[in-house]
Parts: C-alpha cells; structure tokens; sequence
C-alpha cells in the first residue's frame, strides 16, 4: 500500500480539487449512513465529546467509514494512471486561452436576454393556442 505522495508538486491544483470534489463526496456518504442508522437504538459510549457530542456505535462506524473513505480516495487518486492524468488536466487547462471578463458578461448577458426572449415567446403562444383550442372545443 503506498501512502506517499506520487510525483509530488506536479498537478498539484488538480489534485487538490480532485481529493475535496471526493472527500466531500466521502463525508456526504458517511453523514448519510449516519442518519439512516442513527435512528436505531443505541446505547452511548462516552458523552459529551467535545468535538463529537455523545459518542455511540452508528456515530463510530460513520466515522469509520468517512476514514476508510478517505484512504481509499487516496489509494485511488495515488495510482500512476490517475496521477499523470491529473497532471496533464492541468497541463491542459494552463494552456487554454481562457476569455477576459469583458468577453464572459458580455455572453452571458446573450444567453441570459435570449432565454427571456425564448420564455415570452413561449408563454405567448401557449396562452394563444389555449385561447384558440378553448373556441373550438367548448
């Protein structure tokens, strides 16, 4: 099982954001079974933890898994695959000619005018077909 960090300092923005995008997947998971399990009866094993609150079996095992979770996010994104993937994304994205501000508002305002166009005309016709079928059939 390897732990240490393959081709260290390379890729490292994707990296980053690929461990949060999964680890937050991970946590989502773990408060999940958490709050499917918790519902059973359980006794408590130490209350009042500071950061934990009281602490019983379903909170333990959730935790558990958020761990194991984790470790296997980390085996995962640790694989020489998966690394000079990561680093090539970046790579990748530190080439693309990305637009400047001015270029990105002046699109959205585009999509944002278009779509409200496209909605009006929309509800027009949909209040005109209404009104037309509504005379021929009652």
């Amino acid at each position: 099982m390897q732990l240490e960090i393959l081709k260290k300092g390379q890729g490292a923005w994707a990296r980053i954001a690929a461990y949060v995008c999964c680890a937050i997947l991970v946590a989502f998971g773990a408060i999940q079974f958490f709050a499917t399990f918790n519902q059973l009866d359980s006794a408590v094993w130490v209350k009042g933890l500071p950061l934990l609150g009281d602490v019983n079996l379903w909170k333990t095992l959730a935790i558990v898994v958020f761990l194991l979770g984790l470790l296997a996010v980390h085996l995962v994104l640790n694989r020489p695959r998966m690394v000079d993937t990561l680093i090539d994304t970046e790579s990748e994205m530190r080439k693309v000619s990305w637009p400047s501000r001015r270029e990105v508002k002046s699109a959205t305002i585009v999509v944002v005018v278009v779509t409200v166009v496209l909605g009006l005309s929309l509800y027009g016709f949909d209040w005109a077909l209404r009104r037309i079928f509504h005379l021929i059939f009652h």
